[in-house]
Parts: C-alpha cells; structure tokens; sequence
C-alpha cells in the first residue's frame, strides 16, 4: 500500500509537524510504504531521534503530475493547507484524497474576535471581509491582503469538500467543518496523538514538588492566539494573591518581544523565564522540572498536542475552554478546564490543580461511544481494501 502525503510545510515546531512525523513513523511500523512532499522544507525538523524522509518540491504542476505518476499512491493524505489546496485537487485524478485538519478554516486563520477575544461561529463569506475590521479578525489592515486571505480560505474549503473523507482532529474542529459545508458523511474525528484510547501511556500523576515555588510551563508557538498573555497576567495574580509561583515559557514565535516587554511591565522579572526554540525530546527536561503545563490558548485550539505530551510525563495541565483543548477531559485524567479568555479563574485554576491530591485519584475518565474516535490508519487501510474490491468488482 503506498500513502503519499503532502503538506503546505514541515518545521521544527508546530502541532501539525509533529502529528506528520509520528503518522509517518506508525506508517512505516505497519510496512505502509510513504513519502511525505511539501511546498516548503525547513533545514531543521528535529521531532526525534529517528529521521522522517521528507522532500519538497515547488508549485509545479507538472512537477506534481510526475511525482504521482512515479509513485503511484493509492491513496493520498493532504494535511489540509491553503497552499496546497490546488495540488490535492490536481492530485484527485491519481488516487482517492483524504485530509487532515489541524486547523480551524476562516480568512484569518484562527476565528477570533481580538477586540473581545472572542471566538467566531460565522461560516466563511463575504461578511468575513467586514469582521475582518470591525472586530479585527485580521493582522493585516491592507483591504488587498483581506481579499486574498478570503480567496485562500475558499479554495481551502473547496478542495475539503471534494475530498473522499476529511478526518478532524477533534469534535470542535469537525463542528467547524460541519459550518463550512463539509458533508457530515465524510467527516471523522481522530486521535491525533496515536494513543488510542490506551490509557496506559499515561503514568499516575505526579504529585507537587516538595517546595514552596509552584513552577508553570508553557509549551509552544508565542503568539497571540495562544493566549500567553492571559498566562502572564495570571501569575500576577497569584503573586498578588501571596502565591509563589514561577513559569517557563518554551518556545519562539512573532510574539515573543512583546510578551517579553508585558512581563517586565507586570514586574515579573524574576518570576518569568524564556527559553526560545527546545529540540524534540529536550522539551522533556522542562515537563519533568515543572509541576504542571498550562495551556492558555483563546482561538479554538484544534487539539493541543502538548496536553498529552505533558501527561506522559505524568504533569497535570490546565487548558482554557477553547477549541478541542476540554476534549481531552474524555480521555485522560489530569486535565482542568478554565474559564475561555478569563485571568481570574485560569488564577484560579491553577491553584486548584496544584492542591489536588493525586494520590487520592483512582479513577479515570471513561469516554462513552459517541466520543470514540477513529484510528486513522486502520482506517485508510479498511478505505484502500474498499476500493480495491470495488475495482475487482468491476
């Protein structure tokens, strides 16, 4: 069985990155034969000790026509992207496409309400061109750029609606894409960290560290949807509030100088470490460090991948309510939902989980049918043998 999958870019950093290669590494586990191609390559893309064979290859046609006709999928994985959009269209005539998608879909990108970070339920169109500014979804002021990021996201969510099966990387995320016209028949809901409802990868949790300091970590790109700020103000809070607490801030992004800049307004000098881009498992040294992960994103977080990066580690995590982050609630212990886009209760929170007993915890929660989600392998593997019977049919 060959899988081709193809992606708008492969990184050092990012939730999208790191489900490629860990789907790429269980493809080749199952002796699935595999070849990742995407439109841009970054030099370093270090998720592990084991390399993935990534390749890329420019916005060629021809090129792409070649390479499908060289390889011959049967069956084609597009991590769904705006700049490969095209591509898995064009593709379409060479094998059966299925996507993936780790993304809520809107012109800005993140379906957020800055000026009340609230989080938007309007299915893409033209309103998106007036809400772009009245309610500054948009980064970019240029009504140009308005224009083509509504023509990009049209073209994401047309070729989503030819594909043969779209797998959604949570029920919030698949909600999304219900909004947008995605066929409800073709839509699944996946486990994006290849657990499968294993509750074994999950060690007991870890009980606070015997000191007075209570350390926070925070775990990815530093922008504004991902909410570090609210984080930030946070630990003022709890400083205020006569609680010792320092967090380390692990990650990089467009961001960082201005989180770095409210730190020191907020006179957490001491109190608050950035530690700019951690490689792969060097992040474990953090996770082990900490005495719990939080995740304070305001835009609907597709899934967060961090949150069972941190359980593995046995670290409880405190989320916001937004997106697919309350989901994992169904499958695992540990995780505490906050208030979406509120200081004081996320404060709250945090003090809440950090005097659980955990020793006292036995249970775990037990997901019913309806949050089941679908193996994603077993599953093109089952949509393969599908087709090559309805192929002998014929």
């Amino acid at each position: 069985m060959n899988i081709l999958q193809i992606a708008d870019h492969f990184g050092p950093a990012g939730g999208l990155e790191r489900f490629i290669y860990e789907f790429t590494k269980r493809l080749n586990e199952r002796t699935i034969t595999t070849k990742v191609v995407v439109m841009e390559l970054d030099s370093r893309h270090d998720w592990g000790e084991e390399r993935i064979d990534v390749s890329r290859l420019p916005e060629d046609r021809e090129a792409w026509r070649a390479l499908a006709a060289r390889f011959r999928p049967d069956l084609i994985v597009w991590h769904a992207g705006p700049e490969t959009a095209g591509i898995a269209e064009l593709l379409s005539a060479y094998a059966p496409v299925t996507a993936t998608v780790h993304r809520p879909l809107c012109p800005s990108g993140a379906r957020l309400f800055r000026d009340a970070d609230e989080i938007c339920v309007h299915p893409t169109g033209a309103g998106c061109l007036f809400r772009w500014y009245a309610r500054k979804c948009g980064t970019d002021i240029s009504p140009l750029e308005a224009l083509r990021a509504l023509k990009r996201s049209g073209g994401l969510i047309g070729a989503l609606r030819g594909c043969d099966r779209v797998y959604a990387v949570s029920r919030s995320t698949s909600d999304f894409l219900a909004l947008e016209g995605i066929e409800p028949e073709r839509l699944r809901v996946i486990d994006n960290s290849f657990d499968d409802d294993d509750m074994t990868v999950y060690p007991p949790l870890q009980r606070r560290h015997a000191k007075e300091e209570l350390e926070l970590l925070y775990v990815g790109r530093i922008n504004y949807t991902k909410g570090v700020q609210y984080l930030l103000r946070a630990v003022r809070r709890l400083l205020d509030g006569g609680h010792r607490v320092r967090v380390t801030i692990v990650g990089d992004g467009w961001f960082t100088d201005k989180m770095k800049a409210l730190a020191l307004e907020l006179g957490l000098r001491g109190e608050v470490v950035f530690t700019g881009h951690v490689s792969g498992s060097a992040i474990d040294a953090y996770y082990d460090k900490a005495d719990m992960l939080v995740v304070p994103s305001v835009w609907p977080e597709p899934a967060g991948l961090v949150v069972p990066e941190a359980r593995r580690r046995g670290k409880p995590v405190v989320v916001f309510d937004a997106g697919g982050l309350s989901e994992w609630q169904s499958y695992m212990d540990g995780v505490y939902t906050a208030k979406h886009a509120n200081i004081q209760d996320l404060a709250e929170t945090i003090i809440k989980a950090s005097k659980d007993d955990f020793s006292r915890k036995i249970a775990v929660p037990i997901h019913s049918d309806a949050d089941k989600r679908t193996n994603l392998i077993e599953d093109l593997v089952a949509m393969s043998l599908d087709l090559g019977k309805e192929i002998v049919g014929k």
